[in-house]
């Protein structure tokens, strides 16, 4: 098994050396440009070709160094160039953005990089006047490219000179001889446009007056040309805003004070199981800060001009948002103003998730036991209503567990009493606290009659098929905290340590958000092993683990989700198994993550190594046992 894991590692590392040489270099044509700053754009050239080659040896410090050299000789270039010149460096810019995303991946800083397409001095014109060609046209897809050259938001295109000449809707926006009179300008002059976080400068704007004023006349050959053909090398990108992590300094919270509002008053037209409308999906953070047909809507510090404020405000044009509701009052609507000021940061665990999810997150964490204890209890019975339509449960109550059944209320109540009964043993195997609940807000426990039930409930709840193996599963995400299972039939296997391993498994999966399931799964699975070792379940466990290795083409296959659950499950438990051979260092992350520690710096500390370094030197352990089992 390893040959095959070194083998596989060694071609991915080829395909991965082959992405990143592409990534430094391209090879378009010149503009026009003068001899000698030919010879200077054909020389940067060839240095990002040797920066490449550097980091393809490794030699990272190396390929910054000259990556940061070539950024100085651009802008040295730049000083006394024109749009010509800026034009044969917008290919070289471009690779070099690229170069610094897989720089910075591998630890190394490198100075802003500088878009010479934005740089340049405009080209003069014959007898001073203004080129449409050469200076409107370029300015124009720079600036509104993606919305009105590329698209027609507003049923408005510019995709070449007589379509912007035509105007919109409402009539024309261009009137030759009269810039103040002229749509375009207004615009531009009122903050309107462009959207996105972008700018027209004020040499940029007098420039675009000065051609109105001129009689916004054409000088090429063809009115019907694409500004695009016009202007090759200029971006029609839109700025892109990153998530940026809450410093914990922040008065505003975007998941306490802000998530609720966006799910309770925007995420229906903007994302729940609809087209977002105008393509701006308000359902979590990172699909918010990306924006929609106008470019993101939030400028970090920049309250006034970001998109978000002006709909909320209605200071733009378009409806005020949320449409057809009534106007967000303004405590609200400062609390906005307030967060983007700060910085726009983010304080929940994924900016991926629903914001209605990271708002219940934010609710969960600030809430008291009892206060979560009976959410949990709302959402048991929810759960118990959509997995067992028209049933009504047999329900008991315990100091730890809420307990839902189908199997009679004095089951109910001595499946209660059995789990209850766990805990001590719980609180000993993982070193948990004896003066706390072991779960704040207790754990939902439900039991199912026959398999099919169970499996409904995964249909159902979890829109998913359970593993045919499977007799119980847990789940844990701060708001909800539950598990499901079929008890055993006569001695079919130990009701005991099937409960052990569902509630050691939520368990530890609470001590921290980023806990991986792996870690809680074969935690879990550990615990149930050390109530019952001779439990029937557990011997099968042992014996699918050589197929589920046979299964794997690396070490960290279980890790990664490339393993079905019913065999990620199986190898999760033999990797904590091993991990266990020293405790004292799986007790070190436990209590690591008890001090609110990231589960990969605990784990990095407690092991010297990452989970997948880890994994290498399990799996090999483990695929010497399997091999002796088999003989």
């Amino acid at each position: 098994m390893t040959n095959r894991f070194q083998a596989v590692a060694t071609v991915a590392s080829i395909l991965l050396l082959g992405v990143l040489m592409c990534s430094f270099v391209t090879t378009p044509a010149l503009a026009e440009v003068t001899p000698a700053q030919r010879k200077k754009v054909l020389a940067l050239r060839t240095s990002v070709r040797r920066a490449g080659n550097f980091f393809s040896q490794e030699k990272y410090e190396q390929s910054g160094a000259l990556i940061e050299q070539i950024q100085s000789e651009m802008d040295a270039l730049l000083k006394d160039g024109d749009k010509d010149v800026a034009a044969a460096l917008v290919p070289i810019y471009n690779s070099l953005k690229k170069a610094h995303a897989l720089l910075e991946l591998e630890g190394v800083k490198l100075a802003p990089l500088k878009n010479p397409a934005e740089m340049a001095k405009p080209n003069p014109v014959p007898g001073g006047g203004i080129s449409f060609t050469k200076q409107v046209a370029p300015l124009l897809v720079g600036k509104c490219g993606r919305c009105h050259v590329e698209n027609a938001r507003g049923m408005f295109s510019m995709a070449n000179y007589d379509a912007l000449m035509e105007g919109n809707n409402d009539g024309k926006v261009v009137f030759g001889g009269d810039a103040d009179g002229s749509r375009v300008v207004e615009v531009i002059v009122e903050g309107d446009m462009p959207r996105g976080g972008l700018k027209v400068a004020a040499p940029e704007l007098a420039m675009l007056k000065k051609w109105i004023l001129e009689g916004a006349k054409y000088d090429g050959q063809d009115t019907k040309v694409s500004l695009t053909t016009l202007a090759p090398n200029v971006s029609t990108d839109l700025p892109k805003i990153g998530v940026t992590r809450s410093t914990g300094k922040e008065t505003i919270s975007f998941s306490k004070d802000l998530a609720p509002v966006l799910n309770e008053q925007c995420a229906n037209c903007h994302g729940n199981g609809r087209r977002p409308s105008g393509r701006f999906n308000l359902t979590n953070f990172t699909a918010m800060l990306r924006g929609g047909e106008s470019g993101p809507p939030v400028l970090p510090k920049k309250p006034a001009e970001s998109l978000l404020i002006q709909k909320l405000k209605g200071t733009t044009s378009g409806e005020r948002m949320p449409r057809q509701q009534p106007p967000l009052s303004d405590e609200v609507i400062a609390k906005f103003e307030t967060w983007i000021s700060e910085g726009a940061t983010f304080d929940g665990p994924d900016p991926a998730q629903h914001v209605e999810v990271v708002a219940e997150l934010a609710w969960a964490a600030g809430a008291s036991h009892e206060d979560l204890s009976a959410r949990r209890a709302e959402r048991a019975a929810k759960n118990w209503a959509l997995g067992m339509p028209g049933i009504d449960g047999d329900i008991a109550e315990t100091e730890n567990f809420y307990v839902t059944s189908n199997l009679g209320t004095a089951t109910t109540e001595d499946l209660g009493k059995q789990a209850e009964k766990l805990v001590p043993r719980i609180v000993e195997i993982f070193d948990a606290p004896s003066d706390k609940p072991l779960l704040k807000g207790r754990m939902s426990l439900y039991f199912f009659r026959t398999r099919y039930d169970y499996s409904e409930f995964g249909k159902m709840v979890e829109r998913r098929e359970l593993p045919r193996q499977w007799r119980g599963h847990w789940k844990f995400s701060v708001v909800d905290a539950y598990a499901a299972m079929q008890p055993p039939r006569a001695e079919e296997f130990d009701a005991q340590a099937l409960l052990a391993q569902q509630i050691g498994a939520a368990y530890v999966a609470s001590l921290a958000t980023d806990v991986p399931a792996w870690f809680a799964e074969g935690s879990g699975r550990f615990a149930a092993r050390r109530i019952n070792a001779d439990d029937e379940r557990i011997a099968k466990w042992d014996a699918q683990l050589a197929e589920a290795l046979g299964q794997m083409e690396n070490p960290d296959d279980f890790l990664t989700g490339k393993l079905s659950p019913a065999q990620a499950a199986v190898v999760s438990y033999s990797f904590v198994q091993f991990l266990m051979k020293d405790s004292r260092r799986y007790k070190k992350v436990l209590n690591a993550l008890r001090d609110g520690q990231p589960f990969a710096t605990s784990f990095s500390d407690a092991y010297n190594g990452s989970p997948s370094q880890v994994a290498a030197i399990w799996a090999r352990s483990a695929s010497r046992s399997s091999k002796k089992q088999s003989r």
